[in-house]
């Protein structure tokens, strides 16, 4: 982070000093983890629904702190002399943020959609190379994309931002922080309906980025998108588009599945591969060659970028455990990455069995019950071998997979996922390619590390039975429950 003086966070945040402070200094970082605290830094403690983080002033000093922001209806007698009192922190995060990043005139690339965000991200950032600030996991809300875009120095040449949502308003906020010159737009699908409405809804909140680029900023779309190529009827900026159609700006055809990932052919001609499972993933890679290429990246050099690319963790990732294959995309869904999940998981070559371990799919409001019964309707007709849903609204996933002709033995129901842990539903055996995928409050990460230990027990042949059973028995999670009469049914 390029240092910031005192006097700049009052000007910035509009903020007040609660006491004398000599001279003026400067801070070097801006944290919110009172655990991890830099010298000479800025504390910003944030209000939670479970925290306060001016709990943790105090140790944010001994750690290395200089200064605090501090919510100006703290109890005065907690206010410490070494603090900024502002009107709210989170909101002095966003402001302190939107002055730094004025400090710099290099391309920030927003991006938002309800899908890809951080894979888009990832790839966009490799394709950009060295001295390029991006935001780390998927920092994308009012506390993420500040302290993103507060790492930017001297020496950045680029900052990438992910902006998400989840209610109105909340991609205009953000949009006014980052600024971004160069906007992408993913895809725009029924994805946070709860707070969102409809589709429309999402469409209007996901517009609001790349209707506030400049007039030179660029925004990059997916045409292969209904919904985004409305969007970019109305938008003042420069439009490049990407999809797999040979209308796009930068198109990629034949798309396909390869041993290390996917593979298109840029422009029909130049052949791209990517280390990441899932075709769906194709638009996610045009995405980053379109931003590169704009941003003045030779097609070459992104290619050779594309093919380091490392999927982010439980996004597709993939492990092979003796000769079980784990696919974690567990970070969160929709019922559009819900399909294209299944879809992946339905054309993996094998003598095993493809088993889907499905949590529910969250904030999706009146259409809860129609989107878990279609995804239901998509497991069975895919071909799927076993499907074990997980969450209250999950159940309709079981029920229309059942309807469809899938065996009751074949499918397995659990409320929670303490309940799944307790109670495995299927063993992993030698051959399987396990799916898991969920929203992200379902945690599925923790079965897929459960999965992936009880296959480890197996031996390379998959015979080792009673090492197996063994295993279960220490860890307490009982024996084998594949087919037993009292599997729960939702």
């Amino acid at each position: 982070m390029e240092p910031i003086r005192f006097s700049d966070i009052l000007r910035a945040t509009g903020g007040e000093a609660a006491g004398p402070v000599d001279g003026n200094p400067v801070i070097e970082a801006v944290t919110t983890d009172s655990r991890h605290v830099p010298a000479r830094s800025l504390f910003v403690p944030i209000r939670g629904p479970n925290f306060d983080g001016h709990a943790f002033m105090d140790q944010a000093f001994l750690r290395g702190a200089s200064f605090t922001l501090v919510a100006a209806d703290t109890d005065a007698s907690r206010i410490p002399a070494n603090a900024i009192i502002v009107r709210d922190t989170v909101n002095a995060l966003g402001d302190l943020a939107r002055w730094h990043r004025s400090r710099f005139d290099v391309p920030v690339i927003g991006i938002t959609g309800s899908c890809g965000k951080t894979t888009v991200k990832e790839m966009t950032h490799l394709v950009l190379g060295e001295d390029v600030v991006a935001s780390h996991a998927s920092y994308n809300n009012a506390i993420g994309v500040p302290l993103t875009l507060l790492r930017m120095d001297r020496s950045t040449r680029a900052c990438i931002v992910e902006i998400g949502t989840s209610a109105p308003g909340e991609i205009a906020y953000l949009t006014n922080i980052a600024r971004p010159t160069v906007g992408i737009l993913t895809n725009v699908e029924e994805a946070h309906l709860e707070g969102l409405g409809t589709v429309r809804g999402v469409m209007r909140e996901k517009a609001a980025m790349l209707a506030a680029l400049p007039d030179r900023g660029a925004a990059i779309i997916n045409a292969d998108n209904y919904y985004c190529r409305e969007i970019m009827e109305d938008l003042d900026s420069h439009v490049v588009t990407f999809g797999t159609w040979e209308d796009a700006d930068v198109y990629g055809v034949e798309p396909r599945a390869t041993d290390r990932g996917i593979e298109f052919k840029l422009y029909g001609r130049m052949p791209v591969e990517v280390p990441i499972l899932g075709e769906h993933n194709v638009a996610n890679a045009l995405a980053a060659v379109a931003a590169g290429l704009w941003l003045g990246r030779e097609p070459f050099a992104i290619r050779e970028a594309l093919a380091r690319f490392q999927a982010p963790a439980m996004r597709m990732s993939r492990e092979l455990v003796g000769r079980v294959t784990l696919i974690n995309d567990a970070y969160n869904a929709n019922p559009r990455s819900m399909e294209a999940a299944i879809r992946e998981l339905s054309r993996r070559d094998g003598a095993g069995r493809r088993l889907a371990v499905l949590g529910e799919m969250m904030e999706l409001g009146e259409k809860t019950t129609h989107h878990h019964r279609s995804l239901g309707r998509k497991v069975a007709n895919e071909g799927i071998d076993r499907l074990w849903a997980i969450g209250p609204n999950a159940a309709a996933m079981v029920e229309e997979a059942l309807t469809l002709g899938m065996r009751a033995e074949h499918v397995a129901w659990h409320e929670t996922i303490e309940d799944a842990l307790a109670d495995p539903a299927f063993e992993p055996a030698a051959g399987d390619a396990w799916l898991f995928k969920g929203s992200r409050s379902m945690t599925l990460e923790l079965l897929a590390e459960q999965v992936r230990g009880r296959a480890a027990a197996l031996d390379p042949s998959g015979g080792n039975r009673a090492a197996f059973h063994s295993n279960m028995g220490h860890s307490g999670l009982g024996s084998s429950t594949e087919g037993r009469s009292d599997r729960r049914r939702p």
